[in-house]
């Protein structure tokens, strides 16, 4: 089974049970931006202390969480990670938190066709660009970033809210990596108006 077959499967377990979801990370990034590989899925999930606890009961059959939970460290939400039998592939679900960006992003989530024929909830272009420059300023990882610059690329200019990427990043303290990312991104925006 793939990674891509593991997610479906979970995502399904999770719209049997009405459970409020997101898809975040690289999958957010590649629908939006060019798509690279992955090993993992990262999930947002809507779940009371009292659904966390019963979590392990849905789990489609050949997935099971690990049993140490962990935390996400830009926002500090509660981590939880699912293992795949027989795959190195895993998906991190995290605890939608109090943060006031991560209950936005959260809230405008949009459902879409990510996979043919096959709709989920995903966060928008702007928000994925917002979530992935925060991790970069965070976690120092190049990816991120990278992610975040692919995403500005394929979506253009003109497509995506800049006051609502502003409005956040000056919140988030990111101005400077927004706009430097902006610069990398705007030579793919005047090649696509030649």
């Amino acid at each position: 089974m793939t990674g891509t077959q593991s997610l479906l499967l979970l995502l399904d377990a999770f719209a049997a049970k009405g459970i409020p979801y997101m898809v975040v990370g690289s999958y957010s990034s590649n629908f939006y931006g060019i798509p690279r590989s992955t090993k993992d899925a990262d999930l947002v999930v809507h779940l009371s202390n009292q659904d966390w606890a019963s979590l392990p009961a849905i789990l489609p059959e050949g997935m099971h969480l690990d049993e140490q939970m962990g935390f996400e460290m830009v926002t500090s939400s509660r981590r939880e990670i699912v293992r795949i039998t027989g795959s190195p592939f895993h998906i991190e679900l995290f605890r939608l938190t109090d943060d006031d960006h991560d209950r936005s992003r959260f809230e405008r989530r949009m459902n879409l066709e990510i996979f043919p024929g096959r709709h989920v909830q995903l966060p928008t272009a702007e928000d994925v660009i917002i979530q992935k420059l925060r991790w970069s300023a965070v976690a120092k990882r190049p990816k991120d970033y990278a992610d975040t610059v692919s995403v500005m690329k394929m979506q253009g200019e003109a497509k995506l809210d800049w006051p609502y990427i502003e409005k956040w990043c000056t919140l988030h303290s990111t101005m400077e990596i927004l706009n430097q990312a902006k610069a990398e991104a705007a030579a793919a925006w005047d090649d696509s108006e030649e």
